[in-house]
């Protein structure tokens, strides 16, 4: 039902024809956890999808100030190729929030080197001319500002608020100022709001004919159809959100019916769900950053002790333990045929599971969500790889179930080439239910395990004929 639009907002996020996120899910690479941690504010305001209306409202603020606005309307082709700059922005925020160290570092050295030749001059709010550069710290100070104020209202208006507090979020990004030459960036809500009073007071945000002509950009960019009615709502809703002042300089107005207002910010909210149904909840750079922390050690969310106990002897009590070996096929061929198709997620596709994985192919930390049933009637099994199998005889992986899962425990899947030539599919399953309702519901989970193992048997033949 969602697909169209979920292939629309991808294509409009990412500059793609075909939407392939591959520097995001290498954000998955590196040996620290980054500048900021899974459980901050950082995270929190960064995710889900009022980053979108974070977005609108930070162009619009950054338009006020006429040396930065003199440097994107001279130096980018916003309006020839809108999308190529929307798809920058958002890989440097999200390879800053989500990415280790070195790539957020690598991330704000592009940005800087891509702003060296961004120089000229312009006519301040105070009618002085002054010249201005992108890297110049005053202007890096204002940029940081719009984008701080905007996220984090965005996720207050349309989320509600921060669970670790806005002080949190606006100290913890102080750090993204820092890395792009801001001094001393604002470190609560107070100064933050106390620095962008001080443009104001100082007269340096101002309107004028140039601002008119990126607000009515902004207004009806050349966006999809399919994606441009929700737009529509979310821009009204911004604008219903910004400071009067602020609209004043923009030239916009309340959305309203005459002197009654509408409700925009109802609109923008049923914009941002709309969304949220088509876009999986967290973004694949989120995922990556979690398939590091897993692999580091930083992040453990698996709904059991800990991964291993596939390969534990005995079982931890109150597991119960599956064990199958069933020859498939013979010969090298066979083997290799088995042992992609395991790693590839055909073994389950192929067995009648629906797969989602956040990777193409199994590598450790892979979060993958299985499910069977009929329709929107299906039995979800979220899981992550905790162990890859690789030797030369034997290939495979195992995976640990996650929140959601009805069973709580670890399944490994093998492909083993024997001395003669056999093929062999190993499989072994450690686990019990999950609690509540999937113990009393055990008798039908068993059979149900028991149904979809004969599929991977039947499957790992399929896939070791080729």
């Amino acid at each position: 039902m969602f697909e169209p639009l979920r292939r629309k907002l991808q294509q409009t996020f990412s500059a793609q024809e075909h939407y392939d996120p591959v520097w995001e899910r290498e954000l998955d690479r590196g040996d620290d956890a980054g500048y900021f941690p899974h459980d901050s504010a950082v995270w929190v305001v960064h995710g889900g999808m009022s980053p979108i209306a974070a977005g609108i409202r930070a162009l619009l603020t950054q338009a006020l100030h006429p040396g930065a606005l003199a440097g994107v309307a001279e130096h980018s082709n916003y309006q020839s190729d809108p999308l190529a700059r929307l798809a920058g922005t958002i890989r440097w925020i999200f390879t800053l929030t989500y990415g280790d160290t070195t790539a957020a570092d690598a991330a704000c050295a592009w940005v800087a080197r891509r702003h060296e030749p961004v120089t000229g001059r312009y006519t301040a709010g105070t009618g002085e001319e002054r010249g201005y550069a992108a890297n110049d710290p005053d202007l890096a100070a204002w940029v940081h500002l719009a984008f701080a104020d905007a996220f984090l209202r965005s996720h207050e208006i349309f989320y509600g608020p921060v669970p670790q507090g806005a002080d949190a979020y606006v100290r913890e990004w102080a750090k993204a100022g820092e890395l792009m030459g801001v001094a001393n960036p604002p470190r609560s809500e107070a100064e933050l709001r106390e620095a962008i009073a001080g443009y104001e007071a100082r007269g340096e945000l101002a309107g004028g004919p140039r601002v008119a002509e990126v607000v009515s950009f902004l207004k009806n960019p050349p966006l999809d159809p399919v994606v441009l009615p929700g737009y529509k709502l979310l821009f009204a809703a911004v604008v219903d959100t910004l400071p009067a002042n602020h609209r004043r300089l923009l030239g916009l107005e309340r959305p309203g019916l005459g002197p009654v207002p509408l409700p925009a910010r109802l609109g923008g909210k049923v914009a941002l769900g709309m969304a949220g149904l088509a876009l999986d909840r967290r973004r694949p750079a989120e995922l990556a950053a979690r398939r590091r922390l897993f692999r580091l050690g930083v992040l453990n969310d698996l709904s059991y002790p800990g991964p291993g106990i596939t390969g534990s002897v005995p079982v931890p009590a109150g597991y119960r333990t599956l064990r199958v070996r069933e020859r498939v096929g013979q010969g090298a061929a066979a083997f290799e045929a088995l042992a992609a198709g395991i790693m590839a997620w055909k073994l389950h596709e192929v067995a009648g599971l629906r797969v989602r994985a956040d990777t193409p192919g199994v590598q450790l930390a892979s979060r993958v969500r299985l499910s069977v049933g009929l329709g929107p009637v299906r039995l979800q099994a979220p899981c992550r790889v905790v162990r890859l199998i690789e030797s030369e005889n034997r290939r495979g992986f195992a995976y640990g179930t996650l929140a959601g899962h009805p069973e709580s425990g670890e399944e490994s899947f093998a492909a083993v080439l024997e001395p003669d030539g056999s093929v062999y599919l190993e499989l072994m399953a450690v686990s019990r239910p999950s609690g509540g309702l999937y113990r009393l519901a055990a008798p039908v989970t068993d059979a149900a395990q028991g149904l979809v193992t004969g599929r991977y048997v039947a499957a790992a033949r399929r896939l070791a004929r080729g």
